[in-house]
């Protein structure tokens, strides 16, 4: 306990004990009891940028937005203590995701009711051909149910 007390203050000293029960060293590997009781794998800085680019570019990614890549960090299982911060400076610099930008009012399409009625009300009748003949048929007969699609 004498080793931190140097260079770190009371309640740095405090801040730290009481911090240090959520870390745990097993096989070289550094985890992580999170608040949502799953342990995750602290990853060293040399780590993070593959794992950014797997949950934000890869296949398990989709260029979604901060919270997205970083919910998708954390259930990949992993942690490191400025995941925000980090992740933040990686969607911003995705060059995918600057040139596409967010949709505007302009670009929305809107919105028509619905018509109720009961099923089988309002039907469509189309007579089509004349085709090449297919078992001695040569017109189709198309009945559409509207509100059904039968």
């Amino acid at each position: 306990m004498w080793c931190f007390s140097y260079w770190l203050s009371f309640q740095g000293k405090k801040k730290f004990l009481t911090d240090v029960k959520f870390y745990q060293w097993e096989d070289s590997i550094f985890y992580k009891y999170c608040v949502d009781q799953i342990v995750r794998r602290c990853v060293p800085a040399e780590e993070m940028e593959s794992i950014l680019n797997h949950c934000h570019t890869r296949e398990v990614g989709g260029h979604f937005g901060v919270n997205t890549t970083a919910a998708e960090v954390f259930q990949s299982g992993f942690y490191w203590p400025f995941l925000f911060k980090n992740v933040y400076a990686y969607v911003n610099t995705c060059n995918t995701c600057q040139r596409s930008g967010n949709i505007s009012r302009r670009n929305e399409i809107p919105l028509n009711n619905i018509l109720e009625i009961e099923i089988f009300d309002v039907l469509g009748i189309d007579f089509m051909g004349p085709f090449s003949p297919s078992f001695s048929n040569q017109f189709i007969l198309v009945a559409v149910g509207y509100v059904s699609k039968w």
